[in-house]
């Protein structure tokens, strides 16, 4: 092969795109994605015979699924009667709630961020059952605001 002919295909194969896979990088990632859950599911009541006050605690689990952090905006968990939809309890934490009560606020890359909660209600017949929303909000890292909900029932 005459260095004519070397040169020919070494700027060949700069040139050509290269073979094989294309791996996903975090560059080609446009939002992140979270999954949010309950644990446990569904939610156990105890309730105190004397007062009719039903007393509530569960883990929120939030996890990254896309491959790309960010920043939690907040955790909110709503406690609804199931007949009437009247709110019974809310408990809201925004990012500086969160450092305080989880010692973070931001979830990485495929990271998960579990927030303790309780929660207290009575409803006006003095049964157990309710219905629990919980509502997440994240700004991820190219600024995308990511939204995810859950409902759950406690019983």
């Amino acid at each position: 092969m005459t260095s004519r002919h070397l040169g020919l295909v070494v700027i060949a194969a700069l040139l050509l795109p290269a073979c094989g896979s294309n791996p996903t990088t975090p560059t080609q990632i446009p939002s992140a994605a979270l999954l949010v859950t309950i644990d446990p599911t569904p939610v156990p009541p105890s309730q105190n015979t004397l007062t009719g006050a039903v007393s509530i605690g569960y883990k929120i689990v939030i996890t990254e699924t896309a491959g790309l952090g960010g920043t939690m905006q907040f955790v909110s968990s709503q406690i609804f009667n199931p007949s009437t939809g009247q709110l019974l309890s809310l408990t809201y934490f925004d990012g500086d709630d969160l450092i305080v009560f989880v010692g973070k606020k931001r979830i990485d890359p495929g990271g998960t961020m579990i927030v303790p909660q309780t929660g207290s209600y009575t409803l006006p017949d003095l049964s157990k059952n309710a219905t629990l929303v919980v509502n997440v909000q994240m700004l991820d890292d190219r600024q995308n605001i990511i939204n995810s909900s859950v409902l759950v029932k406690i019983e």
